[in-house]
């Protein structure tokens, strides 16, 4: 961590802290973007200073060793205790504002006693000038050492540690540092040293007080990168905004660039207010640490770690479990999107190629590990001759964006493709191929395969693979017009019948396979009623990975089934095999948050969806319904309602805010939830939610036309929510039927069945039953799950008695 050949010396000038005049904190706001003259050229502080001060006070000053805005900072022998002391001097040209800012510095860190907390030897005064005597370190600041590299994640674990362990010193005497950054983090031989307390404030204390006023008005003091967004909005620090800068300072030590990132002011504080980093990856340590990162540097407060103690305790845990792997340097996945290529002049032969083409280059990059590849999905919604690249950015969470274009002329079509930096627009590669149209599959295949060869190397040393693609022109618009009539369940028949089209043009297309038997599955559970779709559905998903058996929606489409089918266990021990070999792929994990939760391992599906937010923050998951049936109905009602085409999203609402005794509010939604949608079996649901509200138990009815003819009313999710309400509305008797349907064919939510709406049955001989067989499949399924290594593959050690809500 150190360099023994390094002068002894604290911070440069660069990094002391700023003054709070106006102007000091504009300069201060701009460091990032315009470093600070080096000491040499600086004007001296003090008075007319433009030689050493050879003495103040006991001290006898040897030279200086840095220079800032508020003063320098010299090297100097203590007499009477005969030991090597820094002075950080203050200059007298500043007002009374920043001499007390001063001041406080000097009392705040004096007032910790902590090895990693630059002691505090003494404050004094000398001929009218201030100084801070202290230990004069050896080593160097983080700042310094991030310019040679980033750290493995053993450095950076220890470096963390040792930062949570002053801050816990700190806040335990209800001091905020308010300016963690890395050149306020000093690395020794011994450990790290805290500096600079400039901005220290007592918790729950105002910087502006009548006669304390240590802040301009209108201004918050920090430095921009690392402060948490409730103080860039002018709201109070408190110790969880150091824990965001440590977050932040985590990352920027394992990715050698810091979290939030923009080119302008405006756009630096919009990325720390709104916008994720990528992720990072290099090995399950990895892994494990980003997560604590996300949680670290959480827009809001409540969602970070409750003190520096816990996140040192979690830091303490991840490394324990790595002790014996060598060191990993970590990296930020790189974000990408394929964006449809834009037509120069419209061709019906080939326009298929604007589609085509980005689908299979997305395709072929999405099989390298070190990239996540946004759908084409998110890539639709930004069509067009000039995408908004920074909403692009913003929304979809890219770093890089692949833009194209087309053009026929005669006999010949030309491409082009170009790889540009989001959202700067910086072109990093651009490629352009000309090529016959005699024979548009092999110009296809050719396109795609040189398009992904050039722009395969700006981002990242490795080859291209091959690319998974139809064989037949016309099987990929039959593909991509399934795809978009698929996005609603009304159109799932009609999307079928194209995916069935283009398999009988390319039956070795696996991504039409996996989507093909995904309309069997939903088809066949909300619209038709088809008893078989469920048989073809599998029969599909299982040729889709006889082919590619990487293909990451079709294990996710075939966890569905499985689960409703009574093989959740089976899901979940493949997705773990699946994602503990190709872990980078959020579509894995949010197939995990469906096979968690029948298993009954919430905690576990709940840290699922939390690893695929951390791949992807826009993938879609299930977390609403692991929500509900853990009994987190507030933080379910936090999420943002869009309207799920099944009404399962707003289903839960009303069902968690009945549950909790707000049925006004839940009567309001239920009543948008009947106007999104005509399809029957949405209305029948509404009919028998609405009914439950009403405490109509006798009502609480489906409509057997539409609803017994379905597979939903098979899922045994499904059959447990009705033997819920039925159970809530006082119908004993046929709530306890549900309830032993939905165990019986695999579902265990041990969490919802200790819940007082079963208050009543809690004694009885059926119930007790009931209960014990959903622990037995709950407890049989965690043991699936540790033997699967799903603890390491997720960050979570699940605890028996922490998923389990005992039966008394």
């Amino acid at each position: 961590m150190t360099d023994p050949n390094r002068s002894r010396r604290l911070a440069p000038p660069d990094e002391q802290a700023p003054d709070r005049t106006a102007r000091g904190w504009v300069r201060a706001c701009l460091d990032w973007l315009v470093p600070p003259l080096p000491s040499h050229s600086s004007p001296a502080p003090n008075l007319s200073h433009t030689e050493v001060r050879e003495r103040l006070g006991h001290f006898v000053v040897s030279h200086k060793i840095g220079q800032g805005g508020m003063g320098v900072v010299y090297a100097a022998r203590d007499e009477r205790l005969e030991r090597p002391v820094a002075l950080k001097m203050m200059s007298l040209q500043y007002d009374d504002v920043a001499r007390a800012r001063f001041w406080r510095e000097a009392r705040a860190a004096a007032a910790v006693n902590h090895p990693h907390v630059c002691q505090i030897y003494e404050i004094g005064e000398d001929r009218g000038d201030l100084f801070i005597a202290m230990e004069l370190l050896d080593g160097e600041p983080l700042a310094e050492r991030l310019r040679r590299g980033s750290l493995d994640v053993s450095e950076a674990v220890a470096i963390g540690r040792d930062i949570l362990a002053a801050l816990s010193a700190l806040h335990a005497r209800g001091i905020i540092h308010r300016d963690l950054k890395p050149s306020n983090v000093f690395l020794t031989t011994h450990g790290v040293k805290l500096l600079d307390f400039g901005l220290a404030q007592i918790e729950g204390k105002a910087d502006e007080v009548t006669g304390d006023r240590l802040t301009i008005t209108g201004f918050v003091a920090g430095t921009p990168h690392y402060m948490a967004p409730e103080r860039l909005a002018g709201g109070p620090a408190d110790v969880r905004s150091d824990l965001f800068a440590v977050g932040a300072l985590l990352f920027e030590m394992l990715a050698r660039r810091t979290a939030f990132t923009g080119s302008s002011l405006s756009e630096l504080l919009h990325a720390v207010m709104y916008e994720q980093p990528p992720a990072l990856t290099g090995s399950p340590v990895v892994n494990a640490v980003d997560r604590l990162i996300r949680r670290a540097i959480a827009k809001q407060p409540v969602d970070r770690p409750t003190s520096a103690a816990e996140m040192a305790a979690e830091l303490d845990r991840i490394s324990s479990d790595d002790g014996h792997e060598k060191p990993v340097l970590a990296h930020a996945l790189t974000r990408v999107v394929a964006l449809p290529f834009q037509l120069l002049r419209p061709d019906p032969d080939s326009d298929f190629l604007a589609h085509s083409l980005p689908e299979a280059i997305a395709t072929s990059l999405a099989n390298i590990e070190s990239l996540i590849v946004r759908s084409s999905a998110v890539a639709a919604r930004f069509a067009g001759s000039s995408p908004d690249l920074k909403a692009l950015g913003r929304e979809a969470g890219v770093d890089r964006v692949i833009l194209g274009t087309l053009l026929r002329s005669g006999d010949q079509v030309r491409a082009s493709a170009q790889l540009v930096e989001v959202p700067g627009g910086t072109l990093l590669a651009s490629h352009t191929i000309e090529s016959s149209t005699k024979d548009l599959l092999e110009l296809h295949d050719e396109l795609s395969r040189r398009v992904v060869e050039a722009l395969s190397s700006p981002l990242l040393k490795a080859a291209a693979p091959d690319i998974d693609t139809p064989r037949d022109p016309h099987a990929f618009e039959f593909y991509l017009r399934a795809n978009d009539l698929a996005r609603s369940h009304e159109s799932l028949a009609r999307a079928r019948l194209l995916y069935e089209r283009c398999l009988e043009l390319d039956p070795r297309f696996a991504p039409a396979w996996a989507r093909l038997g995904r309309c069997h599955h939903l088809a066949g559970k909300y619209v038709d009623g088809n008893r078989d779709g469920d048989t073809h559905a599998e029969a599909a998903f299982k040729r889709a990975l006889e082919l590619n058996p990487r293909l990451a929606i079709a294990h996710k489409y075939y966890a569905s089934l499985e689960a409703d089918t009574g093989q959740a266990s089976r899901a979940l021990i493949r997705l773990l095999d699946e994602a503990r070999r190709h872990g980078n792929d959020a579509e894995l994990f949010a197939g995990l948050v469906h096979a968690c939760r029948y298993c009954g391992l919430n905690e576990a599906s709940l840290a699922a969806h939390t690893e695929a937010r951390r791949l992807d923050p826009n993938v879609p998951t299930s977390v609403e319904e692991t929500l509900l049936v853990s009994g987190d109905i507030e933080r379910l009602l936090a999420i943002e309602c869009g309207g799920s085409p099944t009404g399962t999203q707003d289903a839960n609402r009303v069902i968690g805010l009945g549950l909790t005794g707000r049925r006004d509010d839940a009567r309001e939604v239920l009543r948008s939830m009947r106007s999104r949608s005509h399809s029957g079996v949405l209305q029948t649901w509404a009919d028998y939610l609405g009914a439950w509200l009403d405490r109509r138990p006798a009502a609480m009815v489906f409509d057997s036309s539409v609803y017994s003819t379905l597979t939903v009313s098979e899922d045994p999710e499904a059959v447990f929510q009705e033997g819920w309400l039925l159970c809530d509305a006082g119908d004993y008797e046929r709530g306890l039927d549900c309830l032993q349907r939905a165990v019986g064919k695999g579902y265990f939510p041990t969490q919802a069945l200790g819940r007082s709406h079963f208050d009543s049955i809690r004694s009885t001989f059926e119930f007790q039953e009931v209960l014990s067989q959903a622990l037995d499949g709950r407890d049989r399924a965690l043991d699936a799950f540790r033997e699967s290594g799903g603890d390491t593959i997720l960050g979570l050690w699940v605890d028996t008695a922490k998923e389990q809500e005992t039966d008394g």
